[in-house]
């Protein structure tokens, strides 16, 4: 997996996500036992209490771990917890990439009182043509699944890297991979061409807090 791989350099390279999470935090009440859904190296876990995070990648739950935090890993799709057994469940930069029909719902499921979302959006890294979720099928998931919506903000996020250097970003943070064409860094052409179409990198991200119901 792409994320194993990046987990040494990860926390480097990663700052759109670091800021995201920053604001992710502030934008709602965070109460009681929380569940961090894709918590790599703990971004979001920072300064939380009664934490729990689940991953796909060992190695960025092995960095998870060594901060202190119960990492578990596990797949969104199907989440590891009884019926109702978190208050709060917190996603940041991750469910982008799964069916969010399947992993709100796996949410829905393990949470009693509130969820908390940032994930990249439409609109995001233009030119790379990957497949963001349009904001507006995310909030009407959310509220089809029945998720009363308490907050919403959408914020543009840079990635503070031009050129080759934009490029060690997508690697030394695991992002590489496009589901729509696989690879972005197949070959040095491809590359270049990606580069000289890319003016401002920037992620469009959708911010939201939402009620579930018991």
């Amino acid at each position: 997996m792409k994320f194993s791989r990046a987990s040494n350099t990860y926390e480097d390279w990663a700052i759109p996500q670091r800021i995201s999470a920053e604001i992710l935090k502030q934008l709602d009440t965070i109460e009681g036992s929380v569940l961090d859904v894709g918590c790599g190296t703990g971004f979001s876990s920072v300064g939380l209490k009664k934490v729990v995070g689940i991953d796909l990648s060992l190695n960025m739950l092995r960095v998870y771990k060594s901060r202190g935090f119960v990492g578990i890993c596990a797949d969104a799709n199907f989440i590891p917890f009884k019926y109702k057994s978190f208050d709060t469940v917190i996603s940041n930069f991750a469910i982008h990439w799964t069916d969010i029909n399947v992993v709100f719902k796996e949410i829905f499921r393990v949470c009693r009182k509130r969820f908390l979302c940032a994930m990249p959006v439409k609109g995001s890294l233009k030119e790379l043509n990957f497949p963001f979720y349009p904001a507006e099928e995310v909030l009407e998931t959310i509220q089809r699944l029945g998720g009363k919506l308490r907050r919403v903000e959408r914020r543009n996020i840079e990635i503070p890297f031009e050129g080759w250097d934009l490029v060690r970003f997508f690697h030394y943070t695991g992002t590489s991979y496009n589901p729509s064409n696989g690879d972005l860094l197949k070959s040095k052409k491809s590359i270049e061409r990606i580069l000289s179409s890319i003016d401002k990198p920037s992620f469009l991200v959708l911010f939201f807090s939402c009620e579930v119901c018991k």
